[in-house]
């Protein structure tokens, strides 16, 4: 930093010293245009607070004038004066292109704060019809001092003052400024805008739309929406108005953020809320019913659901995309066809060129179907949808991958091929084969294992991969397509096996279905019925084997579906060769036995694939031989296969007459098995648990507590309550927020299923040494739990949760030495919230503690620093007000919290509080009136 001179340091010390502590602002010398402007303002508008006619100080602070005006020539030239003080301001103001420092001090910001209220006060508010403006009793902020009361003037006189106010705050809103960025986002903005709807209305609607359009191209799509709500709630009584509104409001749905920003606005999300998932429904039903007049429906839900698809692309939003997903399901429970035909069908498109209507095959393999954007875009909002979908959403997750999982599984080979990373492709598929109908899925990819004459291919761009036409396809001779399709056959069974890996590790059923599976294709004549794919065989053949060697321990564990496919199979197998032998008897009644033999085993068994084919079931049979029965199932299953075997010895060929004597041979009648619960497999869950993938996670979570919950004896249960409970809360700190969600959304069941764990809960709200986040994640469990059965808690947990808020509300030194945590803004938040809902749902119960939460609440209303405790605080008295008999409950302290809502609502610097307040004395007048009376 570079040294001042002598001459310099002492030119600093004299400006310095003008800045004496105490000296009014007022009496500083001001050397720059724009404070000698600010300086001038003062002088002229000084005392006008104290005056009740405000029009006519001013007047006559702005004179000398000539002849005698009348008032509302008084009151034009008062506010075209204050316009051009404004219009001054804005041209010192402005932005320069090497300079970042704001020209405004901090100390003129409250002149320019009074200029606007005075033009808003007596040139709008005076004017104006009171329906097409916010209230002004709501639009109190901070510094707000100008006295409120005004005289209303005729209308149609004051027309020409709100032209000048609007063409001037237009004109200030479209210039680069420090007194635009000032006034944009508060006061002026608003009420120009309120003023360039009045006369699109009521006057020329060309001339003035564009006023509409200047303006809103200056704010943002959130604050325009936030505006428009209120004042259509405002407007509803003018029909004319309100209708013009609420078209203006359905036209932010339509820009680039519009989805986007309803949902900030209606879920809070830019103030850091916590997410009401029931608050959905209102956006969904939003979005359903606001199409513009002037487009068609289907133009409308390209524009939604375009905007959707786009937010959904962008992975990396985890929070966002559980709400556009939950939307996707609630919109889905409505009208399926709209999510089908508007969002699914883009990404079918895109990931399946085969369903594209516009597809003509071409020869040219410089024809791109789905360019490097698109084919990531897509694949993209296929894991946003799959991450965010849990068990209970089946039909939705079935329906939108039918069409593209097999492109999937192609996509998954290729980059395998390619050396890139596909285990992100193989982890989807495996999400949609564990949420969706695994037994479709699973038979699917069995059945197209290959990538056999398709119209299309993948192929590498140079960023990403691209689909374009399969010219090679074409062009390619049968001989080499065939050769080339058993160079493709080690390669995907390989990477089959490894899909069947990440299915094993989540739940072994899958092992035991894909391997059933194969068997049933391998076996079956349907399957293998195409003459066109002779391979199939061999595919299948290689796919048993290696699944056999890489899962032999997990299949020996789990037999019951391979002893059930066993008993199956040679149930049909011994049909079939016995009717063959009677058919083929009577046709070679003079051979002798030796050439019968040969007639009996030439042929083919169940599905015509002879010796070498029941030869193949030999690997099968050797691990039956191994199985360590575990259940009075699989032993039934076991004594059934050793009959089926037994009595038809004299059928079965040499080369499997060992491995079956062996089976036969195992001794069951001694083996003892316990009849165990076989629907729910804890190793299992605790796997699916520890899944890298968000719903999979959910679909352990859901199958836990649903099994806990579920009315059995707990001597047959495989874990106890408190251990799903621990598990659920653990679950609090994972990141994805649609994992927590459901894990409050659980816990809340659990304890609705066995409320002694409620004290549990709420001592490790308070006291535990988890993190915060994990704590206010329980505060919305007891929250939860309190709205649904705070008529049914007992005495103990009512004292019990109000004592904690209490403490943690107040932060006391105890508290604080158990856990520093609670002396956190954003944990006594929680604890008043809590409070609110145990006052507003617990109802008489409360009274032996209504002293302390009045104590509380007056304490903070009128000592606390924090607007976001103090609005906390206003709410727990709207809580109990608006409870049943809420007015009995606090009726010992009604007239002193009343005074002091009176007084908040009138001076409180944070226009929230004051809204509150409001809301709250209303609420009293309105819904109880009759009862409630203050003692004088």
């Amino acid at each position: 930093m570079p040294e001042l001179d002598q001459e310099k340091l002492e030119s600093l010390k004299q400006e310095l010293a003008k800045f004496k502590k105490g000296e009014k602002v007022e009496k500083r010398s001001r050397t720059t245009a724009l404070g000698k402007l600010f300086d001038g303002i003062t002088k002229k508008i000084q005392g006008y607070q104290a005056e009740s006619d405000v029009i006519s100080f001013l007047y006559s602070r702005f004179g000398p004038h000539e002849g005698h005006a009348d008032s509302t020539a008084r009151r034009k030239y008062v506010i075209d004066k204050l316009l051009n003080y404004l219009k001054e301001i804005n041209l010192l103001s402005a932005k320069k292109k090497d300079s970042n420092m704001i020209s405004i001090p901090l100390y003129d910001i409250r002149v320019v704060g009074e200029l606007t209220n005075i033009i808003i006060i007596h040139g709008i508010y005076a004017i104006m019809p009171s329906d097409i403006l916010l209230p002004l009793e709501k639009r109190k902020l901070k510094n707000f001092k100008v006295p409120t009361a005004y005289t209303k003037i005729n209308l149609n006189f004051g027309i020409p003052i709100l032209k000048d106010v609007l063409f001037t705050f237009t004109e200030i809103f479209e210039s680069e400024s420090d007194l635009k960025d000032l006034i944009l986002v508060g006061t002026g903005f608003t009420d120009a805008l309120s003023i360039a709807i009045y006369f699109t209305v009521y006057t020329e609607p060309t001339e003035y739309q564009q006023y509409i359009d200047r303006l809103e191209a200056q704010s943002s799509t959130y604050q325009l929406l936030s505006f428009y709500s209120i004042l259509l709630k405002n407007c509803r009584t003018n029909r004319a108005i309100a209708g013009f509104v609420s078209s203006l409001l359905s036209k932010q749905l339509l820009k680039p953020n519009g989805v986007e920003s309803l949902i900030d606005l209606a879920l809070g999300l830019r103030e850091d809320e916590q997410v009401d998932i029931a608050k959905l429904n209102t956006i969904v039903q939003v979005l359903l019913t606001s199409k513009p007049k002037d487009l068609s429906l289907i133009d409308y839900y390209k524009n939604i659901f375009s905007q959707i698809y786009g937010m959904l692309v962008l992975v990396n939003r985890p929070l966002m995309n559980t709400i556009l997903v939950e939307m996707i399901t609630v919109i889905y429970k409505k009208n399926k066809r709209i999510v089908a035909d508007f969002l699914f069908s883009d990404v079918w498109n895109n990931l399946n060129p085969d369903l594209r209507k516009d597809l003509n095959v071409s020869t040219d393999d410089s024809i791109v179907l789905t360019n490097e954007v698109n084919l990531n875009n897509s694949f993209n909002v296929c894991l946003s949808i799959s991450r965010s979908l849990n068990s209970s959403d089946q039909e939705i997750m079935n329906e939108f991958f039918q069409p593209i999982i097999l492109p999937l599984w192609y996509y998954a080979n290729y980059q395998r091929s390619k050396q890139k990373d596909y285990t992100i492709v193989l982890n989807l598929i495996k999400n949609v084969i564990i949420l969706g109908d695994s037994d479709y899925f699973i038979d699917l990819i069995l059945t197209n294992l290959i990538d056999y004459q398709l119209e299309w291919t993948f192929d590498n761009g140079e960023n990403l991969p691209y689909i374009k036409f399969n010219t090679k396809e074409s062009k390619t001779s049968k001989e080499n397509k065939i050769l080339e399709l058993f160079n493709k056959i080690d390669f995907n069974v390989e990477t089959f096996v490894n899909l069947t890996s990440k299915l094993n590790d989540s739940d072994i059923n899958h092992t035991n279905k894909i391997l059933i599976a194969t068997l049933n294709k391998l076996y079956s004549n349907t399957a293998l019925a195409d003459t066109d794919i002779p391979f199939k065989k061999i595919i299948y053949l290689k796919l048993i084997q290696s699944l056999l060697e890489t899962f032999k321990s997990e299949i020996e564990g789990s037999p019951s579906s391979l002893l059930i496919f066993a008993n199956t199979y040679f149930n049909q197998y011994f049909e079939s060769v016995k009717s063959k032998s009677k058919l083929d008897i009577v046709k070679t009644e003079d051979s002798d036995d030796e050439d019968e033999e040969e007639v009996l085993f030439d042929g083919s068994g169940p599905n015509g694939e002879g010796e070498d084919g029941i030869t193949s079931m030999v690997p099968i049979l050797e691990i039956i031989s191994t199985f360590s029965l575990s259940s009075n199932s699989e032993k039934e299953q076991m004594e059934s296969l050793q009959n089926t075997l037994g009595t038809n010895m004299e059928y079965i060929p040499k080369s499997i007459h060992q491995v079956c004597e062996d089976i036969i041979g195992i001794d069951i009648k001694n083996i003892t098995v316990k009849n165990i619960y076989t629907g729910f497999n804890m190793e299992t869950v605790l796997k699916q648990i520890n899944d890298p993938t968000p719903s999979v996670r959910v679909y352990a979570l859901d199958k836990l507590t649903n099994y806990t919950i579920n009315p059995k004896s707990e001597e047959s249960k495989q874990v106890s309550t408190k251990y799903t409970l621990n598990l659920l809360l653990s679950q609090l700190k994972d990141l994805e927020p649609f994992v927590y969600l459901n894990a409050i959304k659980n816990v809340a069941k659990v304890l609705s299923f066995d409320k002694s764990f409620f004290s549990y809960v709420v001592e490790l709200y308070s006291t535990s040494k988890k993190t915060i986040d994990e704590k206010l994640r329980m505060g919305e469990i007891l929250t939860k739990f309190i709205s649904s059965h705070g008529k049914v808690l007992t005495g103990s947990h009512i004292k019990e949760v109000i004592n904690t808020c209490i403490i943690i509300s107040r932060a006391e030194s105890k508290t604080k030495k158990k856990s520093a945590d609670n002396d956190d803004l954003r944990m006594k938040m929680s604890a008043l919230s809590i409070l609110g809902t145990t006052c507003h749902e617990c109802g008489y119960s409360v009274i032996p503690y209504i002293t302390e939460i009045a104590d509380l609440v007056h304490g903070i209303i009128t000592f606390e620093t924090s607007p976001e405790l103090k609005r906390a605080a206003v709410v727990i008295i709207n809580d109990i007000v608006s409870s049943d008999n809420g007015l009995e409950i606090i009726k010992d302290y009604g007239e002193k919290l009343q005074i002091l809502l009176d007084y908040i609502s009138g001076n409180d610097h944070d226009l929230l509080v004051c809204q509150l307040a409001s809301a709250t004395l209303d609420q009293i007048e309105e819904s109880f009136n009759s009862k409630f009376t203050i003692s004088n």
